[in-house]
């Protein structure tokens, strides 16, 4: 479960995210599913199934909160509800197969807006290898898309199921990014100052408007023995903070070995860039937590991992990001709440 309205009411703003989703939860009381292999509160819930775990997710994208359109099209805004919900089971290590996509049509909404967002949601169903099995579709106040993604992962004899966890982390792992981070959101700052056409500036772009789900890497992960991870989607210092409150431990980021996009270096400035790959969110890479010999094995030609941090037993519950001086750096943001965020554009 996860909480993300674009107008909270008096008092809610103050309590964040994960706080009102805990709050749901408790008044939902034996309402909730509490006895599954994976309850409410990592990036899907998973349960037990004749032929191994069913895993599913549920996201929503919102106009003027998620997406404007003076930045992407409604093909785009297709194609990244699509993969936001896949790249959510991608960090469980599981293998989407099945969608259900509610449409929210607003006031404004044309009949060639509908053709975009179907457009979009079958071209990234392709990519990543999924299918539609229904949906619905209703008129409202504002137009927008939610999803619910249903994927399968392998069941263990030992009672460990197989799956990348939030809480798995491990004193004495290694943190390990896939790709270059920040990438989503430099391409959102370029768009948004008029900068999308500049040379260099595409992969940026692209980055924002069609992100990946690594569900190859994810499965990768879990086949490797890979047993914490998740995907950058509120922010890279953030997201480790999930892990590192979840599993009851501190991680510690060195700035230098954070793999950012060189052309967001290029286009924007060495600091800015880094702070965006820190705190930018939605590159729906994934962050995972092992031994280092694991982590560097699954490395692939076409999607680089990067070793980043450590698991501490210090400061358990926190994220510390080091500088090269040996100061401890603190970005603009961290990330997203997105309980929050609102009402500003892409978030």
């Amino acid at each position: 479960m996860r909480l993300d309205e674009q107008r909270l009411g008096h008092g809610l703003d103050d309590l964040g995210e994960f706080a009102l989703i805990d709050r749901i939860v408790a008044l939902l009381g034996d309402a909730a599913a509490r006895d599954i292999v994976v309850p409410s509160g990592d990036d899907a819930a998973a349960w037990t199934t004749a032929e191994g775990l069913a895993v599913a997710t549920i996201d929503a994208l919102v106009e003027g909160n998620h997406f404007r359109r003076d930045t992407m099209s409604m093909a785009d805004v297709g194609w990244r509800a699509v993969a936001a919900n896949v790249s959510d089971l991608a960090a469980m290590g599981a293998e989407p197969r099945y969608l259900l996509v509610a449409t929210l049509l607003g006031p404004d909404a044309t009949v060639e807006d509908l053709d975009g967002l179907a457009r979009g949601i079958a071209e990234s169903c392709i990519a990543h290898g999924v299918r539609v099995a229904g949906g619905d579709i209703v008129r409202a106040a504002t137009s927008g898309l939610s999803i619910a993604a249903y994927g399968r992962a392998r069941a263990t004899t030992d009672d460990i199921p197989a799956l990348l966890r939030r809480g798995g982390a491990r004193i004495g792992d290694r943190v390990a990014v896939s790709g270059a981070v920040g990438a989503a959101s430099a391409g959102l700052a370029l768009i948004e100052a008029g900068r999308a056409d500049e040379p260099r500036a595409a992969d940026l772009v692209h980055a924002h408007r069609r992100p990946v789900g690594r569900v190859a890497l994810g499965r990768a992960a879990v086949a490797a023995g890979v047993r914490c991870g998740i995907d950058v989607s509120d922010g890279l210092l953030q997201d480790l903070g999930h892990i590192a409150r979840r599993s009851h431990v501190g991680i510690e980021v060195a700035l230098a070995q954070v793999p950012v996009h060189a052309a967001a270096v290029e286009l924007l400035g060495a600091e800015a860039a880094l702070d965006l790959a820190l705190g930018g969110g939605e590159d729906f890479e994934l962050l995972l937590t092992g031994e280092r010999d694991t982590l560097v094995r699954l490395e692939s030609r076409d999607l680089p991992v990067t070793l980043i941090g450590r698991v501490v037993a210090e400061h358990p519950g926190e994220v510390i990001a080091w500088a090269e001086d040996g100061s401890v750096y603190e970005p603009p943001r961290r990330g997203w709440d997105q309980t929050r965020h609102r009402g500003d554009g892409d978030r």
